[in-house]
């Protein structure tokens, strides 16, 4: 849990107070490969920090995987909308490798963040962050296949560019089929 909250003290220096709250709320768990964290259709509670490993935002349309967002080491993920609203979420969440989490719910989150008015920043901070990652998705979304891929693989400040994913899991986020992504990769 360390990771967590050398992360919120990264964006802003938490108070002793607002740190021991934090701690009595902030739970750990470690997922399998391919363990499903949240169902489509469920409501997002959980404020989800990944402390070690891989996580994938994803939805199907048929039976093909439409992957909206990657989360690695000390990166977070969440269905906003699901988590804002605790309204029925259209996305999975899943472990893409065997990975280590903490979580805050989402009941705790609104009474930490009344309880210690400066957490708002910290947590604005992160949900501005998240959304800003889900606006460059969209944003590749408009470019034609084959030059996002290569935007993509040129962007050395995005994760995949430091994972090493399956073609099928590059695909999956950019919207292309896998063939697209080998013939790609040999140019």
């Amino acid at each position: 849990m360390i990771e967590f909250f050398n992360y919120l003290n990264s964006l802003h220096p938490l108070s002793a107070e607002a740190t021991a709250a934090l701690m009595k709320v902030i739970h750990a768990k470690e997922l399998r490969k391919g363990q499903v964290w949240l169902q489509e259709g469920a409501v997002c509670d959980k404020l989800t920090f990944v402390v070690k490993g891989l996580m994938k935002l994803y939805f199907e349309n048929g039976n093909k995987e439409l992957i909206v967002h990657f989360a690695g080491n000390n990166e977070f993920i969440v269905s906003v909308k699901s988590f804002v609203n605790q309204n029925a979420s259209p996305y999975t969440i899943r472990a893409v490798d065997p990975t280590v989490i903490c979580y805050i719910l989402e009941r705790d989150w609104v009474w930490a963040t009344q309880k210690f008015p400066e957490l708002n920043a910290h947590f604005g901070n992160i949900f501005y962050r998240i959304c800003s990652g889900y606006e460059e998705h969209l944003g590749l979304q408009l470019i034609p296949a084959k030059p996002r891929y290569f935007i993509l693989m040129s962007d050395k400040s995005f994760l995949i560019r430091s994972l090493e994913l399956p073609d099928r899991l590059i695909a999956a986020y950019l919207g292309v089929g896998p063939d697209a992504i080998c013939l790609w990769k040999k140019l």
